[in-house]
């Protein structure tokens, strides 16, 4: 039996191949040229980074719980683990729940790899504990070394950076300390492309296409959240934020994933803020107060924030009041027309309100929350409303959580108004073909004409541009006082 396949036993019986699409051992790849290896980012239980070699025709893989180094003074632990067959050097996609290794896997970095000069071939490396080699990879570049660490088993090794001209300092987290931390400059907002980024926020593989159908880029969605800063980051400011990452794109198989705690090995000058969840598990969410931080999360595969209704500053009580129209089976043209019934029973009571598209096919109507009492106060009055809309409309509108009793009615949906819940804001992209944002609108604008996707990427900052009055400025003035 080839030793490849004795090898990949351990590998085979910890998986359920008609339940996860990783590749089987019994997946054929002709040996590469040059010997390959790949680092995936890999959210399981724990975020950490699998390391692979390819040898002998496997993959040599360790688990790394810290984002790998180009600093030789950051050693990483690194936990030798099953053998992978070399097709997995191409995985990427979900790993479902109740599958070993539950979670989301893309690719980090990849390239190919040599011994380093005078060292000992990879399987001589392994069993006397000693392992140098040189890697070819767009982050990982030069001589790197793995060490067996002694009195821990044999599992255990440092990952450790050569010395040599690919080498940098760092400040403590694995990243080249490029600039000192700044405060952001706010930029007008212009149509035409930039392709600087402030204060040394790196974009990264930017040619990585996000929307297939679009021909829609990473560098593109970076440059467009780069000329929105100054209109977005007032949404964001100082409210803890659920990133929305898709580092390989929008697609079939891509990794899509939620992510509210924020890695160790995130810069230290971007800020946190620790909350506890309604079980009462610690998350470290992270705070998106400048233009810098907006910027290099968005590098980091982020493509919509989602921040709370409410500030660190005042947790329990919201700055806002969201109505979230959802049309469902019913049509746009039906969803316009509650949302102007909404507006009436709100400013018949006193209470201005404003529309913005959501960027998928609802809309959204927002309301400054200015009277006494937090989040149960905010959210009991917003659903005496929604149930105002659904009496003047009830062929029309409905509040009835289970889809399948609402028919062909706009659903009102009214249970984001809730602490550590979150929210959409304004001028966000969302992960659908076209790249859609959602976009505030005038209430002269909202007319059964308009299509809910036609505030694009593409298409936004023209229409900024030319904008003589912001629709959604009163919220912002109400957010100051």
């Amino acid at each position: 039996m080839p030793a490849a396949v004795t090898s990949l036993a351990e590998y085979r019986a910890k998986r359920d191949f008609r339940k996860t699409a990783e590749p089987t051992p019994d997946v054929a790849m002709s040996k590469h040229k040059r010997p390959i290896f790949v680092v995936q980012e890999h959210h399981a239980s724990r975020l950490h980074y699998d390391f692979r070699l390819e040898y002998d025709g496997v993959l040599k893989s360790w688990a790394v719980p810290r984002e790998p180094s180009m600093n030789p003074a950051d050693k990483r632990l690194a936990v030798q683990v099953e053998d992978h067959p070399i097709p997995y050097a191409k995985f990427e996609g979900t790993i479902p729940r109740g599958q070993y290794g539950a979670g989301e896997v893309h690719i980090w970095d990849r390239g190919t790899y040599d011994p380093a000069p005078g060292a000992a071939e990879l399987g001589a490396g392994l069993d006397a504990g000693k392992v140098e080699f040189v890697l070819r990879g767009e982050k990982l570049k030069g001589r790197f070394t793995l060490v067996r660490m002694k009195g821990r088993g044999d599992k255990n090794w440092l990952l450790i950076k050569g010395r040599d001209e690919f080498a940098r300092s760092a400040s403590g987290n694995g990243r080249p300390r490029d600039v000192a931390p700044a405060p952001a400059r706010p930029r007008p907002v212009d149509s035409r492309p930039k392709t600087g980024a402030p204060d040394g926020v790196e974009l990264t593989n930017g040619d990585r296409v996000w929307f297939p159908e679009d021909g829609i880029t990473k560098g593109d969605v970076f440059r467009y959240y780069l000329a929105i800063a100054r209109r977005l980051l007032p949404f964001l400011r100082d409210r803890p934020v659920t990133l929305e990452r898709i580092p390989g794109g929008i697609g079939p198989g891509q990794p899509h994933f939620w992510q509210k705690h924020t890695p160790e090995h995130y810069p230290s000058w971007i800020p946190r803020v620790d909350f506890p969840t309604e079980r009462g598990q610690l998350v470290q969410y992270v705070l998106v107060n400048d233009e810098r931080t907006l910027l290099y999360l968005v590098n980091q595969g982020t493509l919509t924030f989602h921040p709370w209704l409410s500030r660190v500053s005042d947790p329990d009580r919201p700055d806002f009041v969201l109505f979230d129209l959802d049309p469902g089976p019913a049509t746009f043209g039906d969803a316009v027309t509650v949302a102007k019934e909404l507006r009436r029973i709100l400013e018949d009571e006193g209470f201005p309100a404003m529309p913005k598209t959501s960027g998928k096919s609802g809309l959204h109507v927002l309301v400054a929350w200015t009277q006494s009492g937090g989040f149960d106060q905010a959210r009991e009055w917003a659903r005496s409303v929604a149930a105002r809309v659904t009496e003047e409309l009830p062929d029309l509108a409905t509040v009835e959580i289970r889809k399948a009793t609402r028919g062909r009615r706009v659903y009102v949906d009214t249970l984001q108004n809730a602490k550590g819940h979150h929210a959409v804001p304004p001028y966000v992209v969302r992960p659908v073909a076209g790249a859609p944002v959602s976009m505030p609108l005038s209430w002269s604008e909202l007319t059964s004409r308009l299509r809910p996707g036609q505030f694009t990427l593409r298409t936004a900052l023209r229409r900024l541009s030319r904008q003589k009055s912001d629709p959604i400025a009163p919220l912002l003035k109400s957010f100051r006082t």
